[in-house]
């Protein structure tokens, strides 16, 4: 027997009907196609055929319980969680629109510095220089140690940059640094680099994530905490379902779930959790490849490069728990190569080492590395050591240099809540030429409620030059950007016993995003110095004076500024050190600006405003303040997003637009108004304004020059209007008369 019914699993409110069969034993058969409709999972057995159907009777689900009410022909299912198919969701992260291809544009910084010292002074300026487009951006840089004498500029950095953030990787040529791995060194080089560039899209996470799974018998809602910050909340049907994507923070933790139904029944799911920074996620690469030449003397020859070096870095999470590592780099008389790891040690930590060995003219070299990392909630644990064999050589040594022979490095933190954080360190570098340097540390530092912060710091240096230094700081907050320091420290030198003691007391205003000023001042036992620094919309200028207790004072002054053009439109601004932003609001003048919900510039008399500082590749949220637009403003957003490449330029153009709404008085050419009722509008335009009594007509979006039509009672005529430069936000704009139209 055919039943169509209507079927609620498990309280879903489905609300639909659903054919059903019956047989004479009262065997209830359901059509397969509606338990996957219904996530139910398909029993092992044969199903029963009916019309082309395949439907599985009742007695082959017995994790399923039906309740069939005749009366209102209702069946209500009851399922275990185990008979629904599982459910997957992901925790959904912060978005990032794509960057704007920037238009053709360029930019120019400038630091000039004039400084007196008695009879002696100075002048030193710094230059950079960038050209960008959607093809990339070119920056090149340049120091003036004496302005007056242009034989001694030199050179520094000259990059041509292209960025690819769909692919997450970089191409650099010209002057750049090659990346070292674990175990290399940096290495200035010109040539060419290509590699993965994360930051170019700052919501990836590059860490692994977690996972955590539960079920649920109803519908029920999930709460997804983390170290008891809700990050996620979610509905889900019932049955298993998993949580994906769940983002860590560095370190042990805790992730909670939270299941309610919607009979309020709540059950608690934990899992613990460790992540590090070290660790990449399961089939993610991060790789670079330089080749060029090695730059020797930078900052004091403009050009002088030397052999020629290739290197290549790349690491891969082979797992979740296991990240791998290979590097190689060579040059004419060196090749090395290196294995390194990193193994989650469960919830415990991270743990690494590291294996190199080079050839050269020195021989077959060894390098070993060995390290251990734990953090939690309020215990930190860091220790990493390296040994070398004495042939080992790498990129980056000096010629007679040679390696060390170990370096250990060493930290532990406790945080204590209200009572404060101490942490200690220890360093210890044994060289082969030369005597070790050993230096161990303790800090203890503690909040004084509202009225600041107090810190104590114990230095200890090992060896024939030791020392021991102790700090007492106390920092006092004295408004949004000022604040006041007092520090005492004392210095015993170890081998004579001789101590000496200092007193310094600061006072210091930092400059804001926008224009102001700020100042720092500070006495150091009888010793001054203070400076003076003032920010524009044009440049930042700085005034610094000193006055020792012995020998001659000093003073200098500087100004630091930068030049631009971005969708044609050129402008002095602060130094352009990062991406920048131009805003345009109309041509309304004295608009402020904000970055951030922070005011950062103030539009000019072309309704133009400059943004210095725009960080790349993220979303700066720009917007205006409504009240300093006049009331014949129309403003269709007040809040854009801003998303530049690196160190280029963004056009913002707010749809700003004025009414330009005006009155006439319209007559016929007989002297009587024109009739009440009548229509007009704009030649060309289909927005319609009503004419009020004696003629009387409002309108708005005129133009310089206008036409507008009068329709009433079958009969029109049209009128030249201009609209006249006035200050008055509703002109009246006289009589006109329609001729050649009676009445």
């Amino acid at each position: 027997m055919e039943l169509l019914l209507q079927v609620d699993v498990n309280r879903q409110r489905l609300d639909e009907p659903v054919l059903v069969l019956r047989r004479e034993d009262g065997t209830l058969l359901i059509a397969g196609e509606d338990l996957d409709r219904w996530r139910l999972r398909r029993p092992s057995t044969p199903p029963y055929e009916h019309e082309g159907r395949l439907f599985y009777p009742s007695s082959d689900l017995p994790s399923l319980k039906l309740s069939l009410d005749e009366r209102t022909q209702t069946l209500t299912i009851s399922a275990d969680p185990q008979a629904f198919a599982g459910t997957v969701q992901a925790v959904t992260g912060q978005r990032y629109p794509p960057p704007v291809l920037p238009q053709p544009g360029g930019f120019f910084n400038y630091t000039l510095s004039g400084t007196r010292i008695q009879d002696t002074t100075t002048r030193n300026g710094l230059f950079e220089a960038g050209f960008f487009s959607q093809h990339g951006v070119f920056t090149s840089s340049l120091v003036a140690p004496e302005l007056t004498r242009s034989q001694g500029w030199l050179r520094l950095d000259s990059t041509y940059a292209v960025d690819y953030p769909a692919e997450l990787v970089s191409v650099r040529l010209g002057d750049t640094i090659t990346r070292p791995g674990t175990w290399g060194r940096a290495v200035r080089i010109g040539g060419a680099q290509y590699g993965t560039n994360f930051s170019t899209q700052p919501g990836f996470i590059r860490s692994p994530v977690l996972q955590a799974a539960g079920s649920a018998v109803l519908p029920s809602t999930v709460d997804v905490f983390m170290n008891n910050a809700l990050v996620q909340r979610s509905a889900v049907p019932p049955g298993p379902f998993s949580i994906q994507n769940i983002p860590v923070v560095t370190g042990s933790g805790e992730v909670r779930m939270v299941v309610r139904d919607l009979l309020g029944r709540e059950q608690v799911i934990t899992q613990p959790f460790y992540s590090s920074a070290t660790l990449l996620k399961q089939g993610l690469a991060d790789y670079s490849c330089e080749v060029g030449a090695i730059r020797n003397n930078f900052a004091v020859e403009s050009n002088d490069y030397g052999q020629a070096v290739g290197a290549a870095t790349y690491r891969r999470g082979i797992t979740d728990y296991f990240t791998g590592e290979v590097r190689g780099e060579a040059t004419r008389d060196l090749q090395a190569v290196g294995f390194s790891s990193a193994v989650r040690a469960g919830n415990f930590g991270v743990l690494s080492g590291t294996f190199a060995g080079s050839r050269s003219e020195a021989g077959v070299g060894r390098l070993l590395g060995l390290g251990v990392e734990h953090l939690s909630g309020s215990i930190s644990v860091a220790l990493q050591t390296q040994v070398t064999s004495p042939d080992f050589r790498q990129t980056g040594m000096e010629p007679n240099e040679l390696p060390r022979r170990r370096q250990t490095f060493g930290t532990i933190g406790y945080a204590m809540g209200p009572l404060g954080s101490l942490s200690a360190t220890y360093g210890i570098q044994q060289f082969r030429d030369q005597p070790q340097a050993e230096i161990a540390t303790l800090t203890y530092s503690v909040p004084l409620g509202k009225v600041g912060n107090l810190s104590l710091t114990a230095l200890r240096s090992y060896g024939a030059a030791g020392a021991t230094t102790v700090f007492a700081t106390v920092t006092i907050p004295l408004g949004e950007l000022t604040s006041g320091t007092v520090t005492f420290d004392r210095t015993r030198d170890s081998a004579t016993g001789a101590t000496s003691e200092n007193r310094t007391l600061v006072m210091q205003k930092g400059l804001p995003l926008g224009d102001g000023y700020g100042y720092r001042v500070q006495r150091r036992n009888e010793d001054l110095l203070g400076s003076y620094s003032l920010q524009t919309g044009v440049g930042t200028y700085v005034l610094e004076a000193s006055r020792p207790k012995e020998g001659p004072g000093a003073a200098r002054v500087g100004i630091t500024g930068g030049i631009g053009v971005v969708g044609g439109h050129p402008f002095f601004s602060r130094a352009l050190t990062d991406s920048f932003g131009v805003v345009r609001v109309a041509d309304y003048s004295n608009v402020r600006v904000l970055q951030d919900n922070q005011v950062v510039a103030q539009t000019d008399g072309q309704g133009y405003a400059v943004l210095p500082r725009l960080r790349s590749y993220d979303r700066n949220q720009v917007s205006i303040d409504h009240n300093d637009l006049p009331f014949d403003a129309i403003l269709d957003r007040l809040r854009l997003d801003a998303v530049p490449y690196l160190r280029s330029g963004v056009l913002l153009e707010f749809p700003v637009h004025r009414v330009r709404a005006a009155t006439l008085h319209v007559l016929l050419e007989d002297g009587t108004p024109l009739p009440s009722g009548a229509l007009a509008r704009f030649e060309g335009k289909d927005k319609q304004f009503p004419v009020a009594l004696r003629g009387e007509a409002y309108l708005e979006g005129f133009e310089q020059t206008n036409r507008i039509v009068f329709t009433w009672r079958g009969q029109s005529c049209t009128l030249e209007v201009p609209y006249p430069r006035s200050s008055d936000l509703l002109p009246e704009l006289g009589t006109f008369v329609c001729k050649g139209v009676m009445p």
